[in-house]
């Protein structure tokens, strides 16, 4: 007897996303599977991750470029009250639509709060809110493995109630509730999918078919199974099944050998995979700008900073003709945030620096090309004057950016945490630390791989040795290889493997509507605040908006220097502070400590040499009015990837003529080179022709040429 369709689709199934739990138990990554799916003809794909939603907008993209239809869905932990200390019974959720999407994401987000029960050493789903969202009919549920609910509950007098609520919530909604059945040959399994038949005999249910899968194939789960070993890992016996990807044909069989369901119940659980799948609605995201809303009129809020700015920084008592340049550039910039739609972000970013000032804590001069907005600067956001040091505005926003608004800012690392709990705690948004996924580089996995092998097993000298003989950028010696084959070979199949997740240090998205449900929030050990279930690609692509808060102890050196010596907080407009002191740069020749980006060995070779006297005589005789900022900036330029000629010629101050006189006069601050990336704008903007906002599309594939 045949079934319906030549193919059937696995809902229950992990990738190594499953590992982030604290629980180590797959090697296999979605591509995997998409792969595998591609090869064997079947129209769409999923991964049910244990307790997660982890990373499910990358899976949705993947999944879609590669013509398969994206099924949401997660293996979740069902507890019948908060107050029980279970760790829950499993239990996979499907979304049908993309409200399913939604109520999923925010069941899970809802499973790891750690102060109302929910998170018992996993993340709990309650079941009367399950209930509540199967009612809503935009989920499907399956009851799951042994480790489910009516597994666990029905054979048990002491839980014979929990097992009839699971039977009547399944008999309640019979098109959204179904009985899962698994081909394991193990008698435990035997007699559950025989109760399993009764039941839905009894009451008129579905079965479905699953394999619960943890490996690709065999040669993934052996792996699996070494790393486990190492790792001291098991659970229930679940390596004694057979737990990777099968055929149809090959599930059929192993049911039949399994000897419980008929012919007819064996197909009709198989169907029922792909009828569900079916069913399945694909939906698309939202990629608009998502700025936190905070003001009623965000212009008008925005026009009264500014104003209020001129006249803190002094601009309205300038002379006229000085303070008409202001005043374009303060219209053109206007009209540029308007226009992409960036005046809220302004405003909230101010809104987070303003509160940490009423702290008492100090910020960095400004970072990266915020400094090149003359707006910012007004707002306090920078303490560059644009105007004054001649930035550009187009790197940091121009009409043709279509990218987020992007402000990075220092502290003091103390600060940073005060400033990342207020954000995270502001009841004006809802806001969460951006996840990051700790992945096995080759080193790693020969660990983690050795651990495992009886020949390696308890000799961590003797695998250190082995890591220590490959190079950073992966180089094996022959001989090593051929000693170690075997440990090399695994090794290599498990890099990129996800093996737990953290926090990004800086990075926090907020948004002024919800994010539980969006994009799915959780909660990490050592950490009291909500943290994405998307990554920072993910979060970029579909343009949440992220704040960077970066830790950088020279600023609270700088403030608590400044304090000591009964001074203000110095910044470039302090009238104390000479930047052409010669006697300070030649200092740094003596001493590289504390210097931002200028510490290490090699850049302080490049200084001492940079700020030779003979070095500077000679730059002094080509460039008389040489500034030491600008000298600054060509060795920020030779420390970064560069040719070693380059790095001659900039440490001994050699001009390059370029055989035009206006443009060895545009390049004689940096030695007659293109340096930093203002200067590429501008000199594509004077010599080139182009727009500045031309300029920055240059600029912006060149840097995406070199990061490649």
């Amino acid at each position: 007897m045949q079934g319906k369709y030549d193919y059937w689709f696995s809902y229950h199934q992990h990738t190594s996303i499953s590992n982030g739990l604290g629980y180590w138990e797959v090697m296999t990554k979605f591509e995997d599977y998409i792969d595998y799916a591609i090869k064997h003809h079947i129209p769409a794909v999923t991964s049910s991750e244990h307790g997660n939603v982890i990373m499910w907008i990358k899976r949705k993209e993947l999944a879609e470029e590669a013509n398969l239809k994206y099924v949401h869905s997660t293996e979740a932990y069902v507890t019948m009250n908060l107050d029980d200390k279970n760790r829950g019974y499993h239990t996979v959720l499907i979304a049908k639509n993309y409200d399913g999407v939604k109520e999923i994401n925010r069941l899970s987000s809802a499973s790891f709060n750690r102060k109302d029960g929910h998170f018992y050493y996993r993340p709990r789903i309650l079941f009367d809110d399950l209930k509540e969202t199967v009612s809503h009919g935009n989920i499907y549920v399956t009851t799951a493995c042994l480790a489910g609910a009516l597994s666990q509950t029905y054979k048990s007098v002491e839980e014979a109630s929990v097992c009839k609520q699971w039977i009547k919530l399944a008999s309640d909604y019979k098109d959204n509730v179904f009985l899962e059945v698994q081909p394991h040959i193990d008698k435990e399994q035997k007699d559950y999918n025989e109760f399993l038949t009764q039941v839905a005999s009894a009451h008129g249910l579905k079965l479905i078919a699953a394999n619960d899968v943890h490996a690709l194939n065999p040669e993934h789960d052996r792996l699996r199974k070494i790393i486990k070993k190492g790792k001291k890992n098991s659970y229930d016996d679940d390596d004694k099944f057979e737990l990777w990807c099968k055929t149809r044909e090959e599930m059929v069989d192993i049911f039949r050998e399994q000897g419980v369901l008929t012919e007819q119940e064996i197909n009709d659980a198989l169907d029922l995979t792909v009828e569900i799948a079916n069913q399945v609605e694909e939906f698309e995201l939202d990629k608009s700008h998502k700025y936190p809303h905070l003001y009623k009129n965000p212009e008008k809020e925005f026009q009264n900073r500014i104003k209020q700015g001129l006249k803190d920084r002094g601009i309205l008592d300038l002379p006229k003709e000085q303070r008409q340049k202001y005043f374009d550039r303060v219209k053109y910039e206007y009209s540029v945030y308007k226009g992409n739609g960036a005046i809220d972000y302004m405003l909230s970013h101010e809104d987070i620096l303003n509160a940490a000032k009423e702290h008492g804590i100090k910020f960095g001069y400004g970072r990266g090309s915020v400094s090149g907005s003359l707006i910012a600067y007004l707002c306090g956001q920078t303490e560059m004057d644009s105007i004054k040091y001649n930035l550009s505005f187009g790197r940091f926003m121009n009409p043709a950016r279509i990218s987020l608004a992007d402000i990075d800012v220092d502290s003091w690392r103390p600060d940073q945490q005060w400033i990342q709990k207020w954000m995270l705690t502001n009841p004006k948004w809802h806001a969460a630390s951006i996840i990051t996924a700790n992945t096995y580089g080759l080193k790693a996995a020969i660990k983690v791989i050795a651990d495992g092998m009886d020949r390696y097993a308890g000799k961590p000298a003797y695998i250190q040795s082995i890591r220590n003989q490959i190079g950073d950028d992966g180089f094996i010696p022959e001989q090593l290889y051929e000693d170690h084959q075997q440990l090399i070979d695994d090794a290599r199949k498990v890099v990129g493997v996800i093996d737990s997740f953290g926090r990004h240090a800086a990075g926090i998205v907020i948004d002024t509507n919800t994010i539980d449900d969006a994009m799915g929030i959780q909660t990490i050990s050592g950490w009291d605040y909500p943290v994405t279930q998307v990554s920072m690609k993910e979060i970029d692509h579909f343009n949440w908006v992220k704040y960077d808060m970066l830790g950088l102890d020279n600023v609270g050196l700088i403030s608590k220097t400044a304090e000591l010596a009964g001074i203000k907080y110095p910044t470039p407009d302090s009238e104390f502070i000479d930047f052409n002191d010669e006697e300070v740069w030649t200092s740094m020749r003596e001493n590289n400590i504390g210097i931002f980006q200028f510490e290490g060995d090699r850049a302080g070779k490049i200084l001492k040499d940079l700020f030779s006297p003979q070095t500077l005589t000679r730059i002094k005789e080509k460039v008389p009015n040489v500034k030491y900022m600008d000298l600054l900036s060509l060795a920020n330029g030779a420390m970064r990837p560069s040719g070693a000629g380059f790095i001659q010629a900039v440490t001994e101050g050699t001009f390059k003529d370029n055989g035009h006189p206006a443009l060895n006069e545009f390049l004689a601050p940096t030695l007659g080179y293109l340096v930093y990336q203002e200067q590429l704008m501008e000199f594509l903007v004077k010599f080139c022709g182009f727009s500045e906002p031309e300029s920055d599309l240059v600029r912006r594939g060149i840097g995406k040429l070199f990061a490649c």
